[in-house]
């Protein structure tokens, strides 16, 4: 390989890298209006996170929030399926 295709693949890599990104932002911030109340940490509710909140953390941290206010979520359609 030469080192135009090293700069291609880099490029390649660094352009889904900034997709993959966006649309991490874009889910936590969606998630966070459909479950404001989802807890995250103490005193940390999903209501908290904006755009603001989310800019300097790092795609593994808003994945952790990602994952933490869908768990949430299916926990609570449990406790409404059992109220029922």
């Amino acid at each position: 390989m030469t080192g135009k295709d090293y700069r291609k693949m880099y490029e390649e890599i660094r352009q889904n890298e900034k997709s993959l990104d966006s649309h991490i932002r874009q889910r936590v911030l969606e998630l966070a209006k459909i479950h404001p109340d989802a807890p995250i940490k103490i005193a940390l509710f999903a209501k908290h996170i904006n755009e603001k909140f989310i800019k300097p953390l790092p795609p593994s941290t808003i994945i952790y929030l990602i994952e933490t206010i869908e768990k949430w979520s299916e926990e609570q359609q449990g406790v409404q399926q059992l109220k029922i």
